[in-house]
């Protein structure tokens, strides 16, 4: 079921493609604070929110570039992961994570509408940056002041960076799709590794950040004269 006062495509002409993006991909129940953030998306944002579930992505995917054939085999997460990119790349607008906010979205498009860049965020944090190793790891936390952060952002679209981002994750998923049809995921948070409820280790063929951070910060760190920083963050505080 749509929520309230959700966007549809056909709504884009009328916001100026100020549209706030929230996704639930799964057939998981959202707990009852993930709905009270939800809520406070809707309430203080003062943009209008596309609220995208299982039952609706169909409704935004493109006639020409359909979503890519690894989809019904992703976990919950993933799908989310790759589907933020997907919207980022072909109708731009703001994409939020579940999570409270208080903030009103309208001067964040501002500035970036005002500017030249192709995306801003808030500053990410040193250890938000956990699943990318060795040196060039150590490089991008340390340049942390200079990256967005992964919860909350408001893209351009249809730029070389959506581009690049869109390319890299679908080059991923051509990677794994063979590995993803005989091993698809079995619960929301599956990941490579982590022990199945028989007590075996998944063969899901997806680390947790492979489809989204192992992609979306080295990709910014490139691009990061691209970016523009503002405390656009939710509430990272009992979320769940």
């Amino acid at each position: 079921m749509t929520a309230p006062g959700t966007a549809t495509p056909h709504d884009l002409d009328a916001f100026a493609g100020r549209i706030v993006f929230c996704l639930w991909t799964g057939p998981e129940i959202m707990s009852d604070a993930r709905l009270r953030a939800l809520w406070t998306i809707f309430r203080n944002t003062g943009c209008g929110v596309a609220f995208i579930t299982r039952e609706t992505v169909g409704d935004w995917v493109k006639p020409d570039f359909p979503l890519h054939p690894a989809w019904p085999y992703l976990s919950s997460t993933h799908k989310a992961d790759y589907l933020r990119c997907y919207l980022m790349h072909h109708y731009g607008g703001g994409y939020t994570d579940i999570k409270s906010t208080s903030k009103r979205w309208g001067p964040f498009f501002d500035q970036l509408a005002a500017s030249d860049k192709l995306a801003l965020g808030y500053q990410e944090l040193a250890h938000g940056i956990p699943h990318i190793t060795g040196e060039f790891g150590d490089l991008l936390r340390r340049s942390h002041q200079e990256l967005i952060g992964l919860c909350a952002f408001i893209f351009r679209k249809g730029t070389p960076l959506t581009a690049a981002w869109l390319a890299r994750t679908e080059a991923l998923l051509d990677q794994k799709l063979e590995a993803l049809r005989r091993h698809p995921a079995i619960h929301p948070l599956d990941q490579t590794g982590v022990l199945l409820p028989n007590g075996q280790p998944s063969p899901y063929p997806l680390r947790w950040a492979e489809l989204l951070g192992e992609i979306f910060h080295p990709l910014t760190y490139e691009q990061r004269h691209q970016l523009l920083l503002s405390p656009i963050d939710p509430s990272f505080a009992s979320y769940r």
